[in-house]
């Protein structure tokens, strides 16, 4: 008669093993926890520092001369939405593709190196800006405007505020628009011909750097 040997179960981990555990889940907690708030911490930060060198730093005012938003294609935003969502669309089938592939592991790789690039993304972007800001090409012959219309903008986290100014360029078509942090702006009535004086910015947009009222011709 045959004698079986009894069936151990698995043995329980030792202490180390546990410690062991323990660290490497506490581990990856911490570096989800630093990207996570990391990149988002980076993108604020930049903007603080640049902010705080753009109020030091002794430099003419710049406000940006664009066309009017009251004139542009209302619909306009549906192609950039159009793209924004077929983005988005690609985006999901590849994590999909990788996920089935490659496990979840590599999925949140994924997800983690596209945060981080969004986030440097930002950055660059913000510096792009302030530093466009900063090598303002002062332009010789002053541009002859006429006011057509304004109102007043609250301050808001997206500026100062300010006056608006609802502006038609001599020889140039279209109307353009200037937020003016200013309060004589306030006091300019519609029809008031305008010499602006501005510059261009290191890489691209127009600025406008002050205003002169032209009395109107007898």
């Amino acid at each position: 008669m045959k004698h079986r040997r009894p069936r151990h179960g698995r043995p329980a981990p030792g202490p180390a093993a546990a410690r062991a555990a323990a660290g490497g889940a506490q581990a990856r907690a911490r570096l989800g926890a630093w990207l996570g708030f990391g990149p988002l911490a980076l993108v604020v930060g930049l903007r603080w520092v640049l902010d705080w060198l753009q109020g030091r730093a002794d430099a003419p005012p710049a406000w940006p001369l664009a066309p009017f938003v009251g004139t542009q294609d209302p619909w306009g935003w549906l192609h950039t939405t159009g793209w924004a969502l077929m983005a988005l669309a690609a985006l999901l089938l590849a994590g999909r593709l990788v996920y089935r592939r490659f496990g979840a592991r590599a999925l949140l790789r994924l997800l983690a190196g596209l945060w981080i690039a969004a986030a440097l993304a930002a950055c660059a972007a913000q510096l792009a800006h302030f530093l466009n800001l900063r090598g303002l090409v002062p332009q010789p012959a002053p541009l002859a405007a006429r006011v057509l219309g304004s109102r007043a903008v609250a301050p808001s986290l997206h500026g100062a505020g300010g006056t608006l100014l609802v502006l038609q360029l001599r020889d140039e078509p279209g109307t353009q628009q200037a937020l003016v942090d200013d309060r004589q702006a306030a006091a300019l009535p519609a029809g008031q011909a305008l010499a602006l004086h501005w510059a261009r910015g290191r890489w691209w947009g127009r600025y406008v750097t002050g205003w002169q009222a032209v009395p109107a011709t007898p």
